[in-house]
């Protein structure tokens, strides 16, 4: 008993040591980790009081906050890189750095949008990969143990923060049960934010290696070690084997490849780089793994030669997105890794998180950046189809003589709505001055062409049959039928029944004569359109069905699920997805 009492202490004792190490050595970090936190509870319990506008104010200060984080690690591994620094000048950095967050706040995050989002998050991984090979650029070794030895630690630290969580949430929750205490739910994520965001933070900083510390290759992980070498790195040679089959396919019948090429190539280049990056280490030990990291950088040019191919399909035809644009720069990124392990005599893998910052910030910076160049490529075709249409004349937008052909009002509306969404109108330079999208008809002609996320003009729906009514009465029916989204075929009796799901069709034949065909579609519409207006998702049975026949059939359509969206400005209503259970009478009069 006494030594288990000890063992507890000594426990305790170590978790305080490693606390105080923390808070001694990044008092700056977990001050921003705690500011972060608390802001976000105050969102938390705050969010039917600050109302949307004053919502976003405190999630772009929890925002700004957070960005602290990683900012002020990279300033204390850079003081503990360069200890001969005065303190003056570190006085000045770190009045630099809020200064910084400050005019960040203010000019680079306005407001939350597909722009600052992703402007954020390009900072963000920035600075993470700066924190990681700042303490061994340049010509420190063994960067990829310090990196493997940081992530494990990270994980580690995260699953006991995310037991933690459980145990103190099923600690209320029974309370809760028990004793009808009435802890509000926003509790639990308070929790969660203090935990995830506090403890687990300041107990990974502790584990961060001192400045001086080496770490030897002795030290690599020999789980993660036979992890890599003789499971991942087989599975990325077969999924290359496979890519390199589909290129010899293309090359072959010589088509175009499909777009979803570029983002298969992309994510397996990541994957396959990072796995590069840390098997490296065990190249001197292993001859397997010697030949990996030798001939898989040659491997793969070829299939990031697809994936530009792709791209380049898709960009010619429609221009460059932002989404275009991250998928070319990651590609161009991995292509230089690939070259340059091909060509150094003596590579350094510290260059490729250091590049890999430098492209994620060049891509959200500057005249360059993924918004400037997008903006510029819409506008470029935006008036390539309007010269090609003569929808200018004089410099100003004018009405076709003739109405276009869908594809193009379509490709025209999504410009314009790509522009609404993420830019302003007024960058689009072809229109006129105060253009509203709301007046696409009297511009162009034709009203703009609806799509699910359309601001303003559209909203997503789901609508599921009730759980308690699921229990159906079959009786009176000769048959009973259940059809999904991927389509189905069946025999009942005389009768063929087969449903398309692309199309909606329902067709029922006999003797491969059609005697009944409905658009399925069109009765998920009328439900949705005569019983859904009460803002519910569950429905009774009889809400959810829908009598129909044909001849000497009887038919009784009940709906599981279906959703879709509706445009309410243009009372479009679009069915993407249902499912649904058919019964069928057979000898009953036509309705």
């Amino acid at each position: 008993m006494a030594s288990k009492l000890e063992r507890i202490i000594k426990w305790c004792r170590t978790m305080l040591a490693k606390l105080y190490s923390s808070l001694r050595r990044f008092p700056e970090t977990l001050l921003m980790c705690a500011a972060t936190v608390t802001v976000l509870i105050i969102l938390n319990h705050g969010q039917s009081i600050w109302g949307v506008q004053h919502g976003e104010y405190l999630a772009r200060l929890a925002a700004v906050l957070a960005l602290g984080v990683p900012l002020s690690l990279c300033i204390k591994v850079f003081f503990e890189r360069v200890k001969s620094l005065r303190i003056v000048f570190k006085v000045l950095i770190y009045a630099a750095a809020a200064a910084g967050l400050v005019l960040y706040y203010i000019f680079l995050l306005p407001e939350l949008n597909m722009v600052s989002g992703s402007r954020y998050v390009a900072i963000s991984l920035a600075l993470y990969l700066a924190f990681t090979f700042i303490p061994y650029f340049y010509r420190r070794q063994n960067y990829e143990l310090y990196v493997i030895r940081l992530f494990i630690s990270f994980l580690v630290t995260y699953l006991f923060a995310a037991i933690l969580f459980g145990g103190l949430s099923a600690i209320l929750g029974t309370i809760n049960f028990l004793f009808s205490a009435d802890i509000p739910y926003q509790v639990f994520f308070d929790i969660w934010l203090i935990v995830a965001g506090i403890f687990a933070p300041a107990f990974f900083l502790a584990d961060i290696p001192a400045a001086d510390e080496e770490v030897e290759t002795e030290s690599y992980p020999q789980v993660i070690s036979v992890l890599l070498s003789y499971i991942v790195v087989p599975l990325i040679l077969a999924y290359s084997a496979i890519l390199y089959a589909y290129l010899v396919r293309i090359l072959v019948t010589r088509q175009w490849p499909e777009v979803m090429v570029s983002h298969l190539v992309l994510w397996y280049a990541l994957i396959s780089t990072l796995v590069l990056f840390c098997v490296y280490p065990l190249r001197q030990g292993n001859r397997w793994i010697k030949a990996f990291t030798s001939f898989f950088p040659i491997l793969i040019l070829p299939l990031l030669g697809l994936m530009f191919t792709a791209m380049g399909v898709r960009i010619a035809a429609y221009g460059v997105t932002e989404n275009r644009y991250f998928v070319l720069a990651a590609g161009l990124w991995v292509a230089g890794s690939m070259l340059y392990l091909v060509l150094s005599k003596k590579p350094r893998n510290v260059f490729l998180p250091a590049s890999l910052a430098l492209v994620a910030i060049l891509s959200v910076c500057g005249p360059w950046s993924s918004y400037s160049v997008s903006v510029l490529s819409q506008n470029r075709h935006f008036e390539r189809i309007a010269a090609e249409y003569n929808l200018i004349q004089d410099g100003k937008i004018v009405k076709p003589a003739a109405p276009l052909p869908e594809d193009v009002q379509k490709e025209i509306s999504s410009i314009i709505l790509y522009f609404d969404r993420h830019h302003g109108l007024e960058q689009l330079r072809a229109l006129p001055h105060g253009f509203k999208a709301d007046q696409m008809e009297e511009l162009f002609g034709f009203p703009l062409y609806p799509t699910p996320d359309y601001p303003g003009g559209g909203s997503y729906f789901h609508h599921a049959l009730d759980e308690a009514e699921a229990c159906l009465d079959i009786s009176g029916y000769d048959y009973f039928m259940q059809f999904s989204p991927t389509g189905q075929r069946f025999n009942a009796g005389e009768y063929e029944v087969a449903y398309d799901p692309k199309k909606h069709e329902l067709a029922i034949l006999r003797q491969e004569e059609t005697v009944y065909s409905q658009n399925v579609s069109e009765i998920a519409r009328n439900l949705h359109r005569n019983n859904f207006g009460q803002g519910r998702e569950l429905y009774p049975k009889d809400e959810m069905s829908y009598l129909d026949g044909a001849e000497d059939l009887e038919l009784l359509y009940v709906f599981i699920q279906f959703g879709g969206w509706e445009n309410m400005d243009a009372g479009e209503i679009n069915i993407e997805y249902m499912t649904f259970y058919l019964f069928v009478k057979m000898g009953s009069e036509e309705n």
